[in-house]
């Protein structure tokens, strides 16, 4: 049985009683190990040596094997006078076919290294479109872009999510195993029914970030007062000028409810109760809120910026639009027929192109096809 570790410790977050997991790259990592361990891998989950948290019923099925303590260590000397020693041994001792990174990061460049070191075969995930261009430099230095590069370069596979960012690195690396594949996701039955009323809240979930465009929400709260806003999510320290401002005003207003952070199993309760899934980010990858979303029948509002491969408006998701003037006179176009045709579609796009089993086997077929 081959052996695949999953690096990201927030993935721990899913998994441990009174856990807080943010951000979509846990949620798709978990649907991996979930698709892989089902098609018979052996899954491993790196953990923070310390971490004695206990585990939730159901994932005895997951190997978790600790790595180092992030409190441990002098300050400014700990990464090579403990971390990365620690890290090597960790690497060696759970002894996988491959390692999967849900994030590259700066640190994924020595990864990489002990990786060759160990015969172990490196996976890539890119999970945003900001790490392949200029942007990055807004959340990067140029020495960790730097040695986020040179990661891809010693990777073994690197996976994008979308197009753009199939051709972006085909173009930066040139004769890397480059593959794109959509973020699985488990279906529920249950909820894949497509909507045939327009009732509900208006949806928007995410961490409260510059990325994820505050100022834009509350100008879309206030354009459209005769609807409700609910509001899923949880700030990420330290706030930004911007978010807080806005943030702050969001909470003024009388249509906009802010309900703290859903859960996985609560999450698709709350968008079969919605009318409308709202992205407002400045960029993203492939958001797993567009996947929880479909998968209740719920059409998507999205801005030009957030657009993957262009399925919204391609496969007739929901409304793609440029500003708060243009997406009022797009809804006002939107009678129940155009509505229950664009749910209907949201069923039957994700049953199409994302179910857990179908690309998690493509994902095998790539790793197996090139050893």
């Amino acid at each position: 049985m081959k052996s695949i570790l999953f690096t990201q410790t927030d993935n721990v977050e899913l998994m441990v009683v009174g856990g807080n997991p943010l951000g979509g790259a846990v949620v798709e990592t978990f649907v991996w190990m979930k698709a892989l361990h089902e098609l018979g891998y052996s899954v491993i989950q790196s953990r923070n040596l310390g971490d004695e948290r206990a585990l939730k019923p159901g994932f005895d099925w997951i190997t978790f094997q600790p790595s180092y303590d992030p409190n441990k260590g002098i300050k400014w000397l700990r990464w090579v006078s403990y971390r990365f020693p620690r890290y090597f041994q960790h690497l060696k001792n759970a002894n996988p076919d491959f390692v999967y990174e849900s994030i590259p990061t700066w640190s994924s460049f020595f990864t990489a290294i002990m990786c060759k070191m160990l015969g172990v075969k490196l996976i890539l995930r890119i999970a945003n479109d900001n790490m392949l261009d200029k942007r990055i430099l807004i959340t990067h230095t140029p020495g960790r872009r730097f040695l986020i590069y040179r990661a891809f370069g010693l990777a073994e596979f690197i996976f994008p999510q979308n197009k753009y960012q199939f051709s972006r690195l085909t173009e930066m690396f040139p004769g890397k195993r480059i593959h794109l594949l959509y973020n699985p996701f488990v279906i529920d039955a249950q909820y894949l029914v497509p909507k045939k009323a327009m009732n509900g809240y208006v949806a928007w979930v995410a961490n409260f970030r510059f990325q994820k465009n505050l100022k834009l929400l509350h100008e879309l709260a206030e354009e459209f007062k005769e609807y409700r806003f609910k509001i899923a999510g949880a700030p990420l320290l330290p706030l930004d000028d911007e978010t807080s401002t806005y943030l702050n005003k969001l909470r003024e207003m009388e249509n906009v409810e802010f309900v703290g952070t859903i859960g996985r199993e609560s999450i698709l309760d709350f968008f079969s109760k919605s009318i409308f899934l709202l992205n407002t980010s400045r960029y993203e990858g492939f958001s797993n809120t567009f996947l929880e979303a479909m998968a209740t029948g719920t059409p998507i509002l999205t801005s030009n910026s957030v657009n993957p491969d262009g399925i919204i408006d391609t496969y007739e998701l929901g409304l793609v639009y440029s500003t708060a003037e243009d997406l009022r006179k797009q809804i006002k176009s939107v009678d129940e027929n155009v509505y229950g045709r664009m749910s209907n579609n949201c069923c039957e796009y994700i049953n199409m192109h994302h179910g857990h089993i179908q690309i998690g086997k493509d994902f095998i077929s790539i790793l197996e096809n090139n050893n």
